[in-house]
């Protein structure tokens, strides 16, 4: 059995990014490619998926075209970023048609200009900063990430302490592809008829301090007790508050279930979006996972064995610092530990098994599934406070439009305020995540939320996944709408979605949940 180290909240934010203002902006605008009448950094995400063979929705290709240069490419999507931060106040190929009212910013910019090929997803990521010191600890800074290590001669290490240390010959480090973001195939669009791919689970018990920062969405369910019983008079108030986010779905079993996939898939959007590295988790998708028999088979219904399927909900990233192989290996390391299971690895059967070579992942190949205890639980006796007897089983999986009831809610966090709050959101049907949050000023100005910065450079795969308004924006009056997008590059709106910075519910002040009315 994996257990789990759980990250704390965050300080506080010591992060300063630009104050938006676009005004009077007209119909058509050069630029303006969803006819929002403001030039953001969704037109800049729309005509990257034009540009990659996507056909995006609510798409005006005639003010796509903003470099003069007469064709729609990536180069059209980073001057619309950078217009949109403040870099460029006009477009070359706009003419008299361009932006009349270019952004303003109340302080000097402090990020990092997008590098001259984003957001082109065939792109690398910018190298990663030298450390100022080595913070990697008993891991290998390799490629400036925290890479983990352990004895090719100990199939169950998770260090190089029993064989010689990092310079010992039986010391393997972990390919740096593993420990970085961004290296997975993002995906724009997720049916109910995805191809399954076969893996191997692990399990972690149960703790709301996920990286995905969801709390106790997830956890709590009115159909069971969460088996942990420091969580259930939490999770009776939270039912009892907020109905929608504690129902399963009609059919399957949801609520409770919850997965860790390994660091590098956790932030594996990347390329489509503005910035260098970095800025996306996968927070929020939704699996099903079968327990299959260790030849890959499936067990037929009545069978001894025999489990129905579970829909389990990406709540948190599998941690590196105790499950090198398991959670940050390369997907390869870790095949020989479990030696009579026919599939599991990253590589399909059949091909080499080579830990050691460099590449990103190939669509068809396949990631560790951590399960926390209910979902290992109900796979290996098919209910939720049942027994588990097997530390590793083996599985199959799909990607699934996620079956939510109810809304999107934000999960406000406490300490919010005028000038700036945090929040996590949760409860997304189809995609199950968003890329671009924002929210609206007393001015009638967008924000666009940034993914919390307190988070080691050199360990991405440990990023919080809270999203934070910029220090410096606002002020931002009650109540206060927001708008989401998601990975397709649909944007909807929710009017007056935060009513107050605190609830008056008794018990619930660190619990703060806040139905926004809508859903994509």
């Amino acid at each position: 059995m994996k257990k789990r180290n759980v990250k704390a909240k965050p300080a506080c934010m010591i992060f300063i990014l630009l104050l938006f203002c676009i005004g009077n902006v007209f119909a058509a605008e050069c630029g303006d490619v969803n006819a929002s009448g403001s030039i953001d950094i969704v037109d800049a995400l729309l005509i990257a998926q034009y540009y990659v063979g996507l056909d995006p929705t609510n798409f005006d290709s005639t003010v796509a075209e903003v470099s003069g240069d007469g064709n729609i490419s990536i180069v059209d999507a980073l001057l619309v970023a950078q217009y949109y931060v403040g870099l460029v106040s006009s477009f070359p190929g706009c003419g008299s048609t361009g932006p009349t009212n270019p952004p303003t910013a109340t302080d000097p910019p402090t990020t990092t200009n997008p590098p001259t090929d984003a957001p082109d997803p065939g792109r690398t990521q910018a190298p990663y900063p030298a450390p100022a010191d080595n913070d990697c600890g008993s891991w290998v800074l390799k490629d400036n990430v925290c890479c983990g290590r352990y004895c090719s001669d100990n199939l169950l290490s998770e260090s190089c302490d029993g064989c010689g240390g990092n310079s010992g010959a039986n010391c393997v480090v972990i390919s740096s592809k593993a420990s970085k973001s961004g290296v997975w195939p993002e995906v724009h669009s997720v049916s109910s008829s995805e191809p399954w791919h076969y893996s191997r689970s692990t399990h972690y018990g149960i703790g709301k301090g996920g990286a995905c920062a969801f709390g106790l969405y997830g956890i709590c369910t009115t159909a069971m007790k969460s088996g942990e019983q420091f969580y259930n008079p939490e999770c009776e108030a939270f039912c009892r508050a907020y109905p929608d986010l504690c129902k399963d779905p009609s059919g399957t079993t949801f609520r409770g279930n919850w997965v860790a996939p390994p660091g590098n898939y956790y932030t594996q959007f990347w390329p489509s979006l503005p910035g260098e590295r970095d800025n996306y988790l996968s927070c929020g998708e939704c699996f099903e996972i079968v327990r299959t028999k260790k030849d890959g088979t499936d067990y037929e219904s009545g069978e001894s064995g025999y489990t129905p399927s579970v829909i389990a909900t990406v709540a948190d990233s599998c941690p590196c610092a105790a499950n090198t192989k398991w959670c940050c290996g390369s997907g390869r390391d870790h095949c020989y530990e479990v030696e009579d299971f026919k599939y599991g690895c990253q590589i399909p059967p059949g091909l080499s098994l080579d830990p050691a070579r460099e590449r990103d992942p190939l669509p068809d190949e396949s990631i560790h599934i951590d399960l926390c205890s209910i979902a290992m639980a109900r796979l290996q006796s098919g209910s939720a406070t049942g027994g588990i007897i097997d530390g590793v089983i083996p599985i199959k999986y799909r990607r699934v439009p996620c079956p939510v009831v109810g809304n999107i809610h934000v999960w406000l966090h406490s300490g919010a305020g005028n000038y700036w709050f945090a929040l996590s959101v949760v409860n997304v049907k189809g995609l199950g995540s968003v890329t671009i949050v924002e929210a609206q000023t007393e001015a009638g100005d967008w924000v666009a939320l940034v993914r919390d910065p307190n988070y080691s450079t050199h360990r991405p795969q440990e990023r919080y996944g809270t999203w934070v308004i910029p220090q410096g924006a606002g002020p931002f009056a009650l109540p206060i709408s927001m708008r989401f997008t998601n990975g397709a590059g649909t944007t909807i709106t929710a009017e007056g979605a935060i009513p107050s910075f605190s609830t008056s519910e008794s018990g619930l002040a660190e619990n703060y949940f806040i139905d926004t009315g809508v859903q994509f």
